[in-house]
């Protein structure tokens, strides 16, 4: 029972990435833990509406159904990392807060330019960012926290950084997709991501094309 939450944690924490920001996420996935988890699949409609309490996502209630149903029939290979107990979860989102607004917003973008992409690019662009990584003068612990969240080993961000550093690892994953795409179906994926977030980072003074 204890894995088969585990998994349906991960399988709710990967549908609603395309869809939620980091605090919304990590919020939505303590609530399913703490009120969902033992629900039948039935329930998940109802979950869903709670998650859907800003007027943007209104408009996306079918679709975030959908995506975590879908997630719910990936192999555990596919599902991002499992967040942990509620209370890590509850711990997590305290911690996000504390990002500065062009941190969010380039974890938003990136989240998105990676949710958006195939499991292949996906690999492609983790690896390319963590060689991008190596290549800058970070302290220890921020190096480290962005090496695992790039890694895809921490759902969060948990530490601000340079507007460069940002810039520098936005345009590495564009030139992977470019690499990978071509030119056009790269741009057409990063206007995609970009119109996600305008909507997921309203509430940040940070612009996401400062971030190009």
């Amino acid at each position: 029972m204890t894995v088969d939450i585990a998994l349906r944690r991960r399988a709710i924490l990967t549908g609603l990435r395309p869809f939620l920001d980091d605090d919304a996420l990590l919020s939505a996935v303590a609530l399913w833990a703490r009120e969902y988890a033992n629900q039948p699949p039935f329930a998940l409609s109802g979950f869903v509406a709670k998650c859907c309490a800003r007027a943007e996502h209104l408009a996306q209630r079918g679709q975030m159904l959908r995506a975590i149903i879908a997630a719910m029939e990936l192999p555990p290979s596919q599902l991002l990392p499992d967040p942990g107990s509620q209370g890590e979860i509850l711990a997590a989102v305290a911690e996000q807060a504390r990002l500065n607004d062009q941190t969010q917003m380039f974890s938003l973008l990136l989240s998105a330019l990676i949710g958006l992409s195939d499991a292949s690019m996906q690999s492609m662009i983790r690896s390319r960012l963590l060689q991008q990584l190596t290549k800058q003068k970070l302290e220890r612990e921020p190096h480290q926290v962005m090496q695992d969240w790039l890694a895809g080993h921490v759902v969060s961000l948990t530490k601000n950084y340079d507007l460069k550093l940002l810039q520098a690892l936005v345009n590495q994953a564009y030139i992977v997709m470019c690499e990978v795409l071509g030119p056009v179906k790269a741009d057409q994926l990063l206007a995609n991501a970009i119109r996600q977030v305008d909507i997921q980072g309203a509430h940040l003074s940070f612009r996401v094309h400062d971030l190009l």
